[in-house]
């Protein structure tokens, strides 16, 4: 019987090829885009969960919301002493980089010489010598935990001992720097990517740093511990240390590490738990609109399909034999179209990994290919089972007769289904342009600074860059064709603060909250492309200006002031600050007032921008600094690779990192344009889909009214009035998915929205834009059935009657 089953289901396909061809691909297209989407959420759930007791293990932050920044995941203090024996905790890792060594001259340089090169350490951090107790590594080679004992010693992973030595078998080598000697203790593998820690060379932990230094604290608490309460008395612990009671303290458990905390000062790249809900919803919306298309279209095959079964009926098959044929016909056209969906994700897997910027790959025998497949399975058997019953259940004699009208509660089923999808799409529409016109808004914002042809060299070391005088290196810049002016930032301006002056100004105003500063040379203001509304840019003429320090250790410098520093600290005008002198007592700094520039926004569009300024030269707060180049008109790729061969021979770093200003600014919002490409492409998918559901719909319905047609046809009416009369009906549903799209559009979205300082107004165009949009598209899909059916002559329709 099987067999008969499924030579009846080939014969049928091959007797309506379109409306096989329709329903594999619309089927295929809806299981592969959801099969990307469950492959990528199922990676961002699954971080950090095969850390040691992970669902234990809390990250601690610091709140720094209520002054205007953003939560960081690193603590603002050392509380590691006062806490460690607190009844709740078990344990605690603490995790530095190594730049916060550095500058507290603990001996430690990420700058090595191997064989004569000279390299520096990648994601180079200091550890306690717990690090096995939470975070899972395979050792290779070495004793890890006694390496982190001894001062001298490196812990490596695998593909960093492979850049520095060309092998991974280096345990007991040997790397210079200019203060001492490491030697390589132990190798582990590469960090899995799945994890928020991201480091390749590790290093004892100083006990100095440990009372002084910040960085990342990692606690271990005993199971049911009131997590709230915990942050309370630590919140209370830097209160009492500190005394600053705006700044709270916060808890994040490990696996939800990736999704939660984001920040200036991650090891890795953060995810965004909206990229991921709302790749949880398409991927539902996707397998739910190409189950109902799979619907509506069998339906709409069951008219044609009437009599056959009115036939079979006749000749003695009971209703489960024909609920089985049918659904062996389903069966096979799910199989097929799993096959072509399992074919078209591994050719999209590379484009999608690109765009998610994730290495993600179908490992088939693997746990999720077999809860793919049942899910696959249950959607064939749920998809074909009511179009079964359905057809299975036709009257012999009402069909053999010519009655196909069958159940006013199944074509409300179906009309409703296609509201529901037309509402989706209309609301994807919707979000599309919405999310579109933000990036927009973003990418044109006034942030204080240009973003175009602008390199940025990172991270070099600051005693070779901040040289008051005959600066070799940035000279040489200055020199290539393309470069009109060369300056210096210890900042990344697309990421966050990390350092701050806190002046008293001449009239005893002291401003209080976040005020970062930058350290900078020679042309910030030209080089930067920063508004100057009163004073001077710095320049070489002006000597003066650069940091210097006496005897006494009172320092001076010059500096440039933003318009709202110069608003909070009083004074009526930019030019009345002009030739000013500030005093930071902390430093012990006098700062002239030479310049006031227009506000700079720090970081992405999402945060404030703060009063800030421009320091000339001074590097004691920073270990390493960035050189900004200004090029208009230059090959950028060509001059990316002058420069790095530059600052190969002259501060032999082979390893330099080079972007552009404009790159930069797009990745510090790489999860919302992340967002708007999936909106966007399954946007697209969802319209088509809905259009498949529409044209099986549309099938049915003409099928239904075609001697109604016909007889209109005799009594004169016209081609274009018949496909408004059957495209009518559809426009209804579409007026009633527009009802239902959008209010719940306009609140998803003004939720997004509202993330950001700076946003758009959701305009009415938008929505009238999507609305019409699916309303065409709806009508053309309606037309080519209608004008089909209205175009045959009623004779070879009525000539039965």
């Amino acid at each position: 019987m099987v067999i008969n089953y499924f030579v009846t289901a080939v014969r049928a396909i091959r007797n309506d090829k379109q409306h096989f061809f329709l329903n594999v691909i619309g089927l295929s297209i809806g299981l592969a885009a959801a099969i990307l989407m469950a492959l990528f959420a199922q990676h961002e759930l699954s971080y950090d969960k095969h850390q040691p007791d992970s669902e234990r293990v809390y990250l601690a932050h610091t709140d720094w919301s209520s002054i205007g920044l953003q939560v960081i995941s690193q603590s603002s203090y050392s509380n590691a002493a006062t806490l460690k024996n607190h009844s709740q905790v078990e344990d605690i890792f603490r995790l530095v980089k190594s730049d916060d060594l550095s500058r507290l001259n603990l001996g430690v340089s990420k700058l090595v010489q191997v064989d004569g090169n000279d390299y520096r350490l990648n994601n180079f951090y200091s550890a306690s010598t717990n690090i096995l107790d939470f975070i899972a590594l395979d050792i290779v080679a070495g004793d890890i935990t006694q390496a982190l004992t001894q001062p001298n010693q490196l812990v490596l992973s695998e593909s960093e001992a492979l850049r520095l030595f060309g092998e991974s078998q280096v345990v007991g080598r040997t790397l210079k720097n200019q203060q001492i000697q490491y030697t390589i203790g132990a190798i582990f593998k590469d960090l899995a990517q799945n994890s928020h820690v991201q480091f390749d060379s590790l290093i004892h932990m100083p006990a100095k740093f440990i009372q002084e230094g910040q960085g990342y604290a990692y606690y271990k608490l005993l199971a049911n511990t009131d997590i709230a309460d915990f942050e309370q008395q630590m919140t209370a612990e830097l209160n009492r240390s500190q005394g600053n009671s705006a700044i709270t303290m916060s808890l994040i458990n490990m696996e939800d590490m990736h999704l939660k905390s984001n920040g200036p000062f991650l090891m890795k790249e953060s995810g965004s738990s909206s990229v991921l809900q709302i790749c949880i919803a398409l991927s539902v919306m996707l397998i739910v609109i190409a189950s109902i298309n799979f619907i509506n279209l069998n339906i709409a095959q069951s008219a044609k399909r009437a009599k056959e079964v009115g036939v079979r009926k006749a000749l003695g098959a009971s209703k489960w034999q024909l609920v089985g044929q049918f659904l062996t016909e389903s069966f096979l056209v799910v199989a097929l179209a799993a096959l072509m969906a399992f074919a078209m994700v591994e050719i999209s897997l590379p484009a999608f990994n690109q765009m998610m910027d994730r290495q993600l790959s179908l490992v088939y025998g693997s746990e999720f290919m077999l809860i793919t497949s049942i899910v696959i399975l249950a959607v064939g058997l749920l998809s074909g089972l009511y179009p079964a019953l359905f057809i299975a259940s036709f009257s012999a004699r009402r069909v053999l007769s010519g009655d196909l009208v069958r159940g006013a509660t199944a074509v409300f089923v179906r009309k409703l289904t296609l509201c529901l999808q037309a509402a989706l799409s209309v609301g994807l529409i919707i979000a599309a342009i919405s999310l579109s016109q933000q990036m927009s808004l973003i990418d044109s914002l006034a942030i204080g600074y240009d973003k175009s042809s602008r390199l940025v060299i990172k991270e070099l070391p600051s005693e070779a860059l901040y040289i008051k005088e005959n600066n070799s290196l940035l000279t040489a810049i200055r020199n290539f064709p393309g470069v009109e002016q060369v300056t210096l930032s210890s900042l990344d301006l697309t990421n966050d603060i990390n350092g701050g002056l806190f002046f008293t100004w001449p009239n005893g105003q002291t401003l209080t909250g976040p005020q970062p500063t930058v350290v900078t040379g020679y042309y910030a203001v030209e080089t930067l492309g920063l508004t100057l509304l009163a004073g001077r840019d710095f320049s070489p003429t002006f000597s003066g200006d650069w940091y210097q320090i006496d005897d006494e250790k009172n320092s001076t410098v010059g500096i440039l002031v933003s318009r709202s520093m110069v608003e909070l600290a009083g004074y009526p005008s930019p030019e009345s600050v002009i030739g000013l002198t500030l005093m930071d007592t902390n430093s012990k700094l006098t700062a002239k007032v030479v310049g006031v520039i227009e506000n700079v926004k720090i970081g992405s569009a999402r945060q404030q921008a703060l009063p800030i300024s421009f320091n000339l030269g001074f590097d004691d707060l920073f270990s390493t600094g960035h050189i900004i180049i200004k090029a208009n008109n230059a090959n950028m790729a060509k001059l990316s690779s002058q420069v790095r061969q530059l600052i190969r021979q002259e501060l032999h770093l082979s390893d330099v990192k080079i972007t552009t200003l404009a790159d930069d600014y797009a990745n510090a919002h790489k999860n919302e344009h992340r967002a708007l490409e999936m909106v966007s492409i399954f946007s697209l998918l969802a319209i088509f889909l809905t259009c498949l559901g529409t044209f099986g719909l549309a099938s049915f319905a003409t099928l239904r009214r075609q001697k109604e047609v016909a007889m209109r046809k005799v009594l004169g009416a016209s081609c274009l009035s018949i496909v408004n009369l059957l495209a009518k009906e559809f426009l209804v549903l579409v007026v009633i998915s527009i009802v239902i799209a959008y209010p719940l559009s306009y609140w998803l979205v003004g939720d997004w929205l509202a993330h950001f300082n700076e946003r758009i107004e959701q305009a009415l165009w938008v929505y009238l834009l999507a609305a019409a949009f699916i309303t065409i598209i709806t009508w053309l899909t309606v037309a080519s059935l209608a004008f089909k059916t209205a175009s045959t002559r009623p004779s070879l329709i009525l000539r039965d009657e």
